[in-house]
């Protein structure tokens, strides 16, 4: 798929208010349905993705979120794009872009000049 939205987030920021009963899991390391960390969680009725669970983060699909307002909804609108070089379409939006991962990796194309800037600094003083 060219564009993926998603939200990463500490687990402990994370709460199912009617429990686990009616997710699936799938480790593809050992292609079982027990649940071990890393898996992927989906519906165990329709099979239909929600989330990757890892040790201490979720990776969460969130067009499957029911927002129950606008605000809500802004609070997950990207803040930036990882892995940008790996890109299929450019996406001019003044947003971060990242060669890999946020922060850990290099800023490219048209990133805001102040965070290219800081960037710049902090390989300096490594």
């Amino acid at each position: 798929a060219p564009f993926q939205w998603a939200a990463i987030f500490h687990k402990e920021d994370i709460n199912f208010t009617h429990g686990h009963h009616d997710l699936g899991w799938y480790d593809s390391s050992e292609k079982t349905c027990k649940h071990k960390l890393p898996c992927k969680v989906s519906c165990a009725f329709c099979r239909t993705p929600i989330m990757d669970e890892g040790r201490n983060m979720i990776l969460l699909f969130p067009t499957l979120i029911n927002f129950k307002s606008e605000e809500d909804r802004k609070n997950f609108e990207p803040t930036c794009h990882m892995f940008y070089n790996r890109r299929v379409v450019d996406i001019p939006d003044g947003k971060p872009k990242w060669t890999g991962l946020n922060d850990k990796s290099d800023l490219i194309e048209d990133s805001p000049p102040e965070l290219k800037k800081r960037k710049r600094a902090e390989n300096a003083d490594a």
